[in-house]
């Protein structure tokens, strides 16, 4: 097995490359939730930022945790799947290969996911430090992808929370306090504003 050190290595790097994006994507996220809100505002930007720097740092850190964690663990199973089968390398590598954990397959879904993550926490960032926010209404694209745990019908489609509230989806199954919902969700979230 990979010693300790290339599992820290490998978080080490990962947080490199994911951090500025996800920061990017906080930052962006709270100017636009601002600017959606028509309203003219005296904030602090530097507060801002500082906030979606401050929660872009600490969820990359869980993410790369989670990430490098996944890895390893499948990492190790395939390996022992090998080993105890007596098959040539050739098979481990092609198990690995299909696997999809470190393919384009997965790297898009994990750029998706945590992109919307990381411009609806900046909403979020930019909505409290607006002191105009009460509350979020959870948006769909409306189209035929949206999935059962996003939809209107019985999904957070349409839902409204406060603004540090959990949206319950319509059929009380699912919990979240913003997009996504789960893997690839394509939802964000609308301001509800006390002015």
């Amino acid at each position: 097995m990979l010693p300790d050190d290339f599992w820290a290595g490998e978080a080490i790097r990962l947080f490199e490359i994911l951090f500025p994006l996800i920061r990017r994507a906080a930052t962006q996220g709270a100017e636009n939730g601002l600017a959606a809100l028509q309203v003219d505002l005296n904030i602090s930007w530097d507060l801002v930022n500082e906030g979606a720097r401050q929660w872009a740092e600490a969820y990359t850190y869980e993410l790369v945790t989670g990430i490098t964690e996944t890895s390893r663990a499948a990492l190790q199973e395939a390996v022992s799947e090998w080993i105890s089968s007596g098959k040539p390398l050739d098979e481990l590598i092609r198990a690995l290969d299909e696997s999809g954990l470190w393919g384009p397959v997965r790297a898009e879904m994990i750029a998706v996911t945590e992109v919307t993550r990381a411009f609806a926490e900046g909403n979020l960032i930019g909505w409290r430090e607006s002191g105009v926010v009460e509350g979020k209404r959870w948006a769909t694209a409306a189209d035929d992808k949206v999935c059962p745990i996003c939809n209107g019908v019985t999904g957070f489609g349409g839902t409204e929370a406060s603004l540090d509230g959990t949206f319950t989806s319509r059929d009380g199954v699912h919990e979240a306090q913003a997009p996504p919902a789960h893997v690839r969700c394509r939802c964000w979230l609308k301001p509800i504003v006390s002015v």
